[in-house]
């Protein structure tokens, strides 16, 4: 299965993960489901080790890069529910899916990669839906 399956298949789980989140609050404060978000990726990770994902040949040179994304997911996460906690879900999930807009900007200013002039368009119109979306909170 290619990049677009699981690109499709992460918009799904994300929805479900936001609506639940929502829910959950409703019960759990926000540090609460993080740490059972924790739990439960920590299971999904012995899972994919189980059925043979690579695990192998992390440098020692090049793990920091990976405890840093962890550290940067584990408080974007925590954030991500402060904001459920505290707002509609319908203004503050579009407001943070907005951070892939903001992750090619950066991949074309450090990583190289060149934006299409569509790709462009697409970014521009995601700071316009997030501009629309805070006028209406």
């Amino acid at each position: 299965m290619g990049w677009l399956f699981y690109s499709l298949t992460t918009v799904a789980l994300f929805a479900l993960w936001s609506l639940l989140g929502k829910i959950a609050l409703r019960t759990a404060t926000p540090v609460q489901t993080t740490l059972l978000y924790g739990i439960a990726a920590a299971l999904v990770a012995l899972a994919a080790i189980t059925v043979g994902q690579r695990t192998a040949g992390w440098s020692a040179g090049a793990l920091w890069v990976g405890v840093l994304s962890a550290a940067c997911g584990a408080l974007g996460l925590l954030t991500f529910y402060l904001a459920l906690d505290r707002g509609n879900a319908s203004l503050a999930v579009p407001v943070i899916g907005f951070y892939p807009a903001v992750v090619a900007v950066a991949a074309a200013l450090f990583l190289d990669e060149k934006l299409s002039a569509l790709q462009v368009v697409g970014v521009a119109l995601a700071v316009a839906g997030v501009a629309l979306i805070g006028a209406a909170g």
